[in-house]
């Protein structure tokens, strides 16, 4: 297991105890790799694998806080506020089934929001995500190949995120997101189990490297039937 997961099993459970308590403003990161005996690049993704879960937030220029009203152990929410994929969820079993995996041009509007070249390749990519056997989401993505090396179907029938940050070395920063309402269709109706027309809530957003790289243009679609979903804005 990489060192910043073991780190952030560590922190997470010192919140889910107590040590650190709702509201409480965490070490900062130099002091966290001085006790870990790291670097702060690996404290950083340690801390914003537990801000992706819901359990801490950042706030400029203040450091970063354990968030109040945890939801803990809760396997009926979705956070969409993710940056890093379906496969964040602790004590869960998440698969894909690749429904799309290509190689093409992008189209200009791909172009555009991904910073490239019309004549730099692209993965075009769209998996069904199960969750304990369950369909939880639709996903397609957009990644320019100068960034994604060497993606195979066994890397897409896990977490393509975390064989970016493992692999590759990048550092996943931020996501710019759009949320709409819309209608299932039949491949909606076939994965979730409803109807074609019946609500659908989608996701669409650019994700970038801590240097501000776009690297992932994607769509998400969820059914109704997923229990909670969860938008946490900091």
């Amino acid at each position: 297991m990489p060192k910043y997961k073991e780190i952030a099993i560590a922190l997470k459970q010192k919140i889910v105890e107590g040590d650190y308590k709702e509201g409480e403003l965490l070490p900062d990161q130099e002091t966290l790799a001085k006790t870990y005996d790291t670097s702060r690049v690996t404290i950083r993704k340690a801390i914003q694998l537990l801000i992706d879960e819901g359990l801490l937030y950042t706030r400029r220029g203040s450091g970063t806080y354990v968030r109040s009203n945890i939801k803990k152990n809760n396997k009926n929410v979705t956070q969409i506020n993710s940056v890093f994929g379906t496969s964040v969820q602790e004590g869960v079993d998440v698969t894909s089934k690749i429904i799309r995996f290509d190689v093409r041009f992008p189209t200009t509007y791909e172009s555009e929001e991904l910073m490239i070249k019309s004549t730099d390749p692209v993965y075009d990519i769209k998996r069904v995500r199960y969750v304990d056997q369950d369909a939880r989401s639709i996903e397609t993505s957009v990644m320019p190949l100068k960034y994604i090396r060497d993606l195979d179907e066994e890397i897409l029938k896990g977490s393509i995120y975390n064989y970016i940050r493992d692999e590759l070395g990048y550092v996943i920063s931020a996501a710019q997101r759009v949320i709409i309402a819309s209608k299932a269709n039949e491949l909606d109706s076939e994965e979730f189990g409803i109807e074609v027309g019946e609500p659908i809530l989608e996701t669409n957003q650019v994700v970038f490297f801590d240097d501000g790289t776009p690297f992932d243009l994607s769509k998400t679609r969820y059914p109704y039937t997923s229990g909670k979903i969860v938008a946490d804005i900091n």
